[in-house]
């Protein structure tokens, strides 16, 4: 097995004292004793700390022999899982063992973190040996972290001491105490020794015997260097025996303490018949149960609450991690199908089945890993598509970080990638056009749009293709800036400068995605025209027309229009009326107001005969008389507006002759506002960087930024605690 490359990491510590650092990486193996040890924390930071760079007592081995390795036993470092191969692999390892049971705490303390320390047990509960955790309690246990021990029947040791300080016992005895007492098994492991005559000697002998006057007491006697200050002063007296494992040099307290191989310990660590017997009548269950063919069966439940199974998901959507939602209880809501083996839970997969949007849709999974294959994770999937009665459309998002959830397993399922953002692959199961409103979502989220993203991009050139189509049926040329040509600044843009060819004509073209966008969320559900002041090209009313809406445009130039007009002769209802969209008063009412007005003396718009037709805004002389022109066209198309609808304008700014903003876009929200509207959205659209760029190299000497966004102000007319009942539900994303 490897250790990730996040575990092997270089870095620079100026504390470094040349010792190695542990690695993270859980290991499972047995020492000279015959104890399996399985250390979720190697070093010991707070008992060296307390006691000095050689440890407890002056002697600890577990930092003698670290130091011997070259590792730095003064910085704990705690120790998990790879992956699900490595838990996996620990898990049989365990099973294997001769003992009903391992150790935690052999070279380092595992209060060290406690929280940590539980997990890991709790992973390795399947491998059906009991956890015995040895701790001299550095860090005080927390009460949920003891209630997951007590449901493992893990048995604790507390080691302690003649040789601990007053406070120390009295921290550590009234530990044991409150282990018992929540019903957790609670040792005394007692660190004992032969003590000489002196003072120092004396009072650790009288501390020792009340110690092992202790009910469930193990003797553990004191295996001491040849060099220690107390067995050299004959503060503790010593002796050597060839049959003591782990040390010869002992100091005894008592010739009956056991010194030889775990095998043969009465003591066991703590273990109890009991415990062994329920480990044991568990390891032999497994075992029968493998000779058997194994049943398993999906049992559908409509909530993960009041199904019996609320604990059992949440302990194995936390072990998983990946699915650890599942765990919430605002997620246990909803639908399940359980999956059992031999009638045992093995597995689960929650899924919401919404009627009041009429979308299915799939979401956390897990199997456990010593039940998992392949076939059952496709055959648990395939029971929850099961109950998609309804026959809605049911989406899926794949993790990267799972082993299972993966696009490949679901396209076998009939699943169709319709977004991939990252590594995340949001799938649905049915037509591909019902993922749309999604798709659409998931690409905007915040008020900042960019529209140079594959996937915006995309949806851009389906829209271009079919206005292109519908140029070359209608035989006009350029369909996405029809009668605009050049008019955005000709051979002088910065288009020709930098790159040397126009982009567009030098025409400003509406973006057809951001046009859907508006429409798909703005729209109400009942809402059935768009009115559009200052119309302008053909974007949105070819995408509200192939929508199946009826639009209607106010455009002053003639030849826009009817190039317009040709480019939608597929749709019915949608129109562009050559009128002063200042003045012009549509003759319905409307359900949604969009407008992409010009910006003042930027663009050039002419007609049929070469000029700019009387009243064209960018004609007018001012600022002033160009903006009240606009406004007086936004009064009217929000007296059209039904009650309870939105006004959308996107728009930006331009500068004067001395380089100064006219504020367009915050007068544009002002006189929103003075009519009665609420502005509820601030969105920007930001365009491509790349012109910009080569721009500022000349404009920063003066300070100025190049702009390379447009503001898209979104008012709403009425009641604003309506929308969420008036409008489509987007729907889980």
């Amino acid at each position: 097995m490897r250790a990730s490359a996040a575990q092997a990491v270089l870095f620079v510590d100026p504390d470094w004292n040349g010792l190695r650092r542990y690695g993270r990486m859980l290991t499972a193996a047995v020492n000279a004793k015959g104890v399996m040890d399985v250390d979720t924390v190697k070093g010991c930071t707070l008992g060296l700390a307390a006691h000095g760079e050689r440890g407890c007592y002056d002697d600890c081995y577990a930092r003698t022999i670290a130091a011997y390795r070259g590792f730095d036993f003064a910085v704990s470092v705690k120790r998990g899982f790879c992956d699900r191969e490595h838990l996996a692999t620990i898990r049989r390892i365990l099973a294997g063992h001769d003992a009903s049971w391992y150790r935690v705490g052999t070279h380092g303390d595992p209060s060290h973190d406690w929280t940590h320390t539980a997990s890991v047990c709790w992973y390795l509960r399947d491998s059906g040996r009991t956890p015995v955790i040895v701790t001299k309690h550095w860090n005080t246990i927390e009460d949920d972290q003891l209630e997951r021990l007590v449901k493992l029947n893990a048995v604790v040791n507390t080691s302690v001491s003649g040789m601990d300080t007053d406070a120390e016992i009295a921290h550590r005895v009234a530990q044991i105490r409150r282990l018992r007492e929540a019903g957790l098994r609670s040792v005394a492991r007692v660190v004992t020794c032969s003590f000489g005559t002196s003072s120092w000697a004396a009072r650790c002998a009288e501390r020792q015997n009340y110690l092992l006057s202790l009910d469930s007491v193990i003797d553990n006697p004191f295996r001491p260097s040849v060099t220690n200050e107390h067995v050299l002063s004959g503060d503790i007296c010593t002796t050597n025996r060839l049959d003591s494992i782990g040390g010869t040099h002992v100091s005894l307290h008592s010739e009956s303490a056991h010194l030889g191989h775990c095998k043969s310990c009465p003591d066991q660590c703590g273990v109890d018949d009991e415990i062994v017997a329920v480990a044991t009548a568990q390891l032999e269950k497994e075992t029968q149960s493998a000779l058997w063919v194994e049943k398993e069966e999906f049992e559908y439940v409509p909530s993960v609450i009041g199904s019996g199974y609320e604990q059992a998901v949440a302990d194995l959507a936390v072990e998983d991690g990946i699915a650890h939602r599942a765990a919430r209880k605002n997620m246990q809501i909803h639908s399940a199908v359980i999956f059992l083996v031999n009638g045992e839970f093995s597995g689960f997969m929650t899924f919401q089945n919404n009627h009041d949007i009429g979308e299915f849709c799939l979401l956390q999974s897990v199997i456990r890993p010593d039940r998992y294959t392949d076939e059952r994770y496709l055959a648990m999937v395939q029971h929850v598509i099961d109950q998609n009665t309804s026959d809605y459309p049911a989406f899926m998002t794949t993790n990267p970080k799972s082993k299972f959830e993966t696009p490949k397993l679901f396209t076998k399922l009939g699943f169709e990638t319709y977004l991939k953002m990252g590594e995340f692959h949001y799938m649905i199961h049915g037509k591909i056009e019902d993922s749309r409103f999604k798709l659409l979502a998931h690409m905007t989220m915040t008020n900042a749009w960019h529209s140079v993203k594959g996937d915006w991009l995309r949806v851009k050139r389906e829209w271009n293709a079919r206005i292109e189509e519908a140029g070359e049926r209608e035989q006009i040329p350029n369909p996405l800036l029809a009668t605009r040509e050049g008019c955005w600044g000709g051979k002088t843009s910065m288009a020709n400068v930098v790159a040397g060819k126009s982009h567009n004509q030098n025409a400003s073209v509406l973006d057809p995605t951001a046009c859907e966008v508006i429409l798909r969320f703005f729209m109400p559900s009942d809402g059935r025209r768009v009115y559009n002041p200052f119309g302008g090209g053909v974007q949105f009313g070819f995408i509200a027309g192939a929508y199946g809406y009826e639009y209607v445009a106010s455009e002053l130039r003639q030849n826009q229009c009817d190039a317009n007009n040709a480019l939608c002769r597929e749709f019915t209802g949608v129109q562009w009326v050559q009128s002063d969209s200042s003045t012009y008063v549509p003759e319905d009412r409307c359900d949604l107001v969009f407008t992409c007005p010009p910006y003042y003396k930027v663009e050039k718009y002419l007609d049929y005969d070469g000029n700019p037709p009387e009243g064209e805004l960018n004609t007018m002389s001012t600022y002033d008389e160009f903006r009240d022109a606009l406004f007086a066209g936004y009064a009217i198309a929000a007296e059209a507006l039904n009650d309870n609808r939105f006004f959308v304008v996107m728009t930006g700014d331009s500068r004067d002759k001395n380089g100064a903003y006219y504020c367009s876009e915050a007068e544009t929200e002002m006189y929103l506002k003075s009519i009665g509207l609420s502005v509820y959205n601030k969105i920007v659209y930001l365009e491509s960087e790349f012109t910009r760029l080569a721009q500022a190299k000349t404009t920063l000497k003066v300070r100025k930024f190049p702009k390379c966004e447009q503001k898209i102000i979104v008012a709403y007319k009425g009641d604003m605690g309506e929308i969420a009942g008036l409008f489509p539900p987007v729907g889980r994303l």
